[in-house]
This record gives structure tokens, C-alpha cells and sequence, in this order.
């Protein structure tokens, strides 16, 4: 069976020099729309992480300027995420650009005027309150995937829909970066899902596609297939686990779901159509 992919995160956006890299292809980065598609890949989550640059507003304005140029042209679905709103802050009139977003996490890592990110034990701001609800009200999806502890429970506790899109489990491997199993049963009775990443960090160990099926299996265990997902993180990490190439690389994952005694309706449900249900059927 062939599947249909919703890769929830990947980082490309920011590491193009031209529209034309994604669209044609390159040998530079992890992943293209040529290759993705020739992998099943119908949907992306492309995430600006302005914050993470050492001139985040430009890096922020390239960065809408590529999604822009490559959007309208791509076969593949694209979705914008803001990974750190800290640009919207300053922004003098930041309607335009949240109609532009389908998915935005709070705060990078690290501290902003909105909360805490990994790194740091600092809860929401008021003003990371107030932009989280905004955020929500106009058919934003909040992800908490770069939240510390306490950001990410003061998020939790205000009621409203969250996800993870590229998050793993801190039960299978003790990583800041993943959630524990009371905030994934937490995302899930919201409605939400977790996409678990590829990134080796996180995954712990000798990090493989095994790893990657471990994580996955846990999830699916702790709460249910319908909120299980993926999101790579291609390009916004230089290696990848054992098995992976690159974004051609996933018929080779869901092949092992199979081999695992997967059923074919599940799988399809983790390869894009349990994100499909939160991200465009909202």
C-alpha cells in the first residue's frame, strides 16, 4: 500500500538559498520537493525559527519571503509554523502574518517575552497567556514542542488545543526535549497529536528506526493510534538516525510499522491522516 506522508516539522525554509533549491532540487539539504515526493510526501509543516538566528527579524522576513515564493508553486501542501513568536511581539500589525500560520510554538529554546523554552524553568508571561489564546481564537494550532516543564503545563492548563510536532517520549528516553507521558495523555485529551522526530538526541542510544518505532509504540500505547504522528525535523538537525537518508527515506519507516505487525489503517492514520484531522480539518 502506498502511503500518503504529513511530515508535521522540518526546518527546510530557513536553509534555502532560492525557491528554486526546494522546487528542483539540491544536493545540500535533507529534504526537496522532488525527493519528498518520490518519498509519499503530500503535506509539510515548514517552520521559520527566526529566533534561533543571529538577526531574528531578517531571518524572519526571509523567511516569510520563501514561504511565500514557494507555496503557491510546491505539488506538496505547505503549512507555515512560527518556531518562536517572539517577531509577532513587535510587530505593529501582526494580523497578516497569523492568517499566513497554521501551526506556532511560543518560544524557541531558550527565554522570550512570551515563557520558557528547553533550558530554562520559567512558566508562560502574561503576554505569552494572552498571545496563546489569541493565537487559538483565530484557528492556530499551539505546539509545545520547544516548551520547558513549566511553560509547557501553564499552556496545558489554559484549556485549549495543543499538539507536539516533533516531540518524543521521555519514558523511552530521558531528554528535556521530550514529554513526559502526562503531558502526551494531556496533548491527546485535547485533541491534539504528537509527531515524533527523527532528530538522534532524542531518540536516545544507538539511534535507528528501530528507535524511531519505540518511541512510537509508546505513544500509540499511552493513549491511541489517533494521536500518534510524525514530524521529522529534516534539516533543522546535521545527522540522522541509522536508516535514514533523507526524506526519500520514508517507505523504509513505515515498512518496519508493517513488519511489526502494524495494520495497514494504522498506519495510514500515523503517515498523515491523523494530522491532516487536527491541522486542516479544524
Amino acid at each position: 500500500m502506498k502511503y500518503q506522508i504529513f511530515d508535521a516539522h522540518v526546518d527546510t525554509l530557513m536553509q534555502l538559498k532560492s525557491p528554486e533549491e526546494y522546487l528542483e532540487g539540491n544536493s545540500v539539504t535533507q529534504l526537496d520537493m522532488p525527493r519528498a515526493l518520490n518519498g509519499g510526501v503530500t503535506h509539510l509543516v515548514t517552520a521559520i525559527c527566526a529566533e534561533a538566528e543571529k538577526e531574528p527579524f531578517s531571518a524572519f522576513q526571509r523567511g516569510i519571503s520563501m514561504y511565500r515564493d514557494v507555496s503557491d508553486r510546491s505539488s506538496i501542501e505547505l503549512l507555515l509554523m512560527l518556531e518562536g513568536c517572539q517577531p509577532l511581539v513587535s510587530l505593529p500589525d501582526r494580523n497578516e502574518i497569523i492568517r499566513m500560520l497554521s501551526v506556532a510554538t511560543l518560544t524557541w529554546n531558550g527565554e522570550n517575552s512570551l515563557g520558557g523554552g528547553i533550558g530554562t524553568d520559567t512558566g508562560l508571561t502574561e503576554t505569552g497567556k494572552q498571545l496563546a489564546v489569541e493565537l487559538d481564537r483565530t484557528g492556530v494550532v499551539l505546539d509545545v514542542s520547544h516548551l520547558c516543564d513549566r511553560s509547557r503545563r501553564d499552556i496545558l492548563s489554559l484549556g485549549l488545543r495543543t499538539v507536539a510536532t516533533h516531540c518524543n517520549c521521555r519514558a523511552v528516553h530521558d531528554s528535556p526535549r521530550n514529554l513526559p507521558d502526562e503531558d502526551i495523555r494531556a496533548i491527546a485529551d485535547s485533541g491534539g497529536v504528537v509527531g515524533i522526530t527523527f532528530v538522534p538526541y532524542f531518540l536516545g542510544g544507538n539511534a535507528s528506526l528501530h528507535s524511531i518505532a519505540d518511541h512510537l509504540e509508546h505513544l500509540v500505547e499511552l493513549t491511541d493510534i489517533s494521536n500518534a504522528g510524525f514530524g521529522s525535523d529534516f534539516d533543522g538537525v546535521p545527522n540522522l538516525p541509522a536508516g535514514i537518508k533523507d526524506c526519500t527515506s520514508w517507505p523504509e519507516i513505515l515498512e518496519l510499522l508493517d513488519r511489526r505487525g502494524w495494520s495497514e489503517n494504522d498506519i495510514a492514520s500515523v503517515a498523515g491522516n491523523n494530522w491532516k484531522r487536527v491541522l486542516l480539518d479544524n
